[in-house]
């Protein structure tokens, strides 16, 4: 179990003995998704895992440039505009009535352990040794409201537990009308897809479902999760 970052590349690798999670800073400084799957050996380069293309009828970020479209790669945190328009992760309501959100990457911190989810139920960990937790701070200068994204990945089985917190940093105040625990951008299709759900006293009732849509395809199932 590790948790490595590659300063030139900006790239994030947690890993343990089953899984692989990559990503790293988008050229806009947005966070995005490079490879979750089975363990693979680590590199000082996962460059060639983005996906930029020119594909037609596409909105871009950058003058001159056809191949950075945030609505066809796959990001940590979407948000709303900046040319991606599927559902987003978070949405806050201004003041002024912007509900646009431009959360970009300022920094990292890496523990041992899991945080405590205050007020919240959780996994946690009974000793350090059990897990590492990545915690990404992004940052909106416009709200001044920081996001952090918290990944702990566990010293045994493939299992990632994600979380988000929002700080608003700013003078005014906001609504915040959706605010997703993780972001969960699929790159293919046909998948098969287990939570549990239920009632009191059977909470732990499985059920699968089949999704079939890709990342161009996904609308309000992109791969969020409110839990």
């Amino acid at each position: 179990m590790s948790i490595l970052f590659n300063e030139k590349t900006q790239t994030f690798h947690l890993f343990n003995d089953q899984i692989s999670y990559i990503m790293t800073v988008l050229p806009n400084k947005h966070m995005g998704q490079l490879y979750f799957g089975r363990r693979i050996h680590h590199r000082e380069d996962y460059s060639y895992l983005l996906e930029t293309a020119p594909r037609p009828m596409a909105s871009y970020i950058f003058e001159g440039d056809r191949t950075v479209s945030l609505e066809h790669l796959r990001q940590e945190y979407g948000v709303y505009g900046s040319t991606d328009y599927r559902q987003p992760a978070v949405e806050i309501l201004q003041n002024n009535g912007s509900r646009i959100s431009n959360f970009q990457y300022e920094g990292y911190s890496i523990q041992p352990g899991k945080p405590v989810l205050s007020g919240l139920p959780a996994t946690y960990t009974e000793q350090d040794a059990e897990a590492e937790t990545l915690t990404l701070i992004l940052k909106d200068c416009v709200t001044n409201i920081t996001l952090h994204l918290f990944y702990t990945i566990f010293a045994e089985n493939g299992i990632i537990a994600r979380s988000a917190k929002f700080i608003n940093e700013g003078t005014e105040s906001v609504h915040l009308t959706r605010a997703m625990s993780l972001c969960m951008d699929l790159p293919d299709y046909d998948y098969d897809f287990i939570h549990f759900s239920g009632a009191w006293a059977r909470e732990r009732y499985a059920k699968q479902r089949r999704l079939e849509m890709g990342i161009q395809s996904v609308g309000s199932m992109r791969g969020h999760s409110s839990h």
